[in-house]
């Protein structure tokens, strides 16, 4: 079972790693945790170090583990690195929500819990979204407006078909 589940901000990542972990015995990994690793504990907020040096070292060492499943955020993979992941056997899963329902949910976290707004980056995400899966790369887009449960049926049934 080797996966990567790519997904915008605000899509549910988060919400489903928690559930997965305290609900199946998956090896579960995701990418902030990995850059906080990477970074010496510490999140890495220069962007430049995060995409050039921190993330590569991470692809290249997940690409090369079994029984897998990676959560990351959009615009980390580029087509290549997908296309090599799909090579050592990993399907690759979106999990898809509307421009509209994004911004929602933003909207709702920077009024309600003190989110930082993502507003600007949203588009971005949904676009490179729309690239991956206009690449013909992603083997299962899933509606990320279910309920968790339904989300993780359906990465677990993708994973194992």
């Amino acid at each position: 079972m080797k996966g990567i589940i790519i997904g915008a901000s605000l899509s549910g990542k988060t919400t489903v790693v928690k559930y997965l972990r305290s609900d199946t015995n998956i090896r579960i990994s995701e990418i902030d945790e990995e850059l906080t690793v990477s970074n010496g504990g510490k999140y890495p907020t220069d962007a430049e170090k995060r995409h050039k040096k921190l993330v590569p070292r991470i692809i290249r060492n997940l690409l090369n583990k079994e029984n897998i499943l990676f959560f990351t955020n959009t615009d980390y993979f580029s087509l290549d690195d997908l296309r090599e992941a799909r090579n050592k056997g990993f399907k690759i899963l979106l999990l898809e929500l509307s421009l509209n329902e994004l911004r929602r949910r933003n909207k709702e976290r920077v009024n309600n819990e003190g989110y930082e707004d993502l507003g600007r980056w949203l588009e971005g995400m949904v676009g490179y979204q729309e690239k991956v899966k206009n690449s013909g790369l992603v083997d299962l887009v899933i509606d990320a407006n279910q309920p968790v449960e339904k989300i993780a049926e359906g990465i677990q049934g993708a994973l194992v078909s």
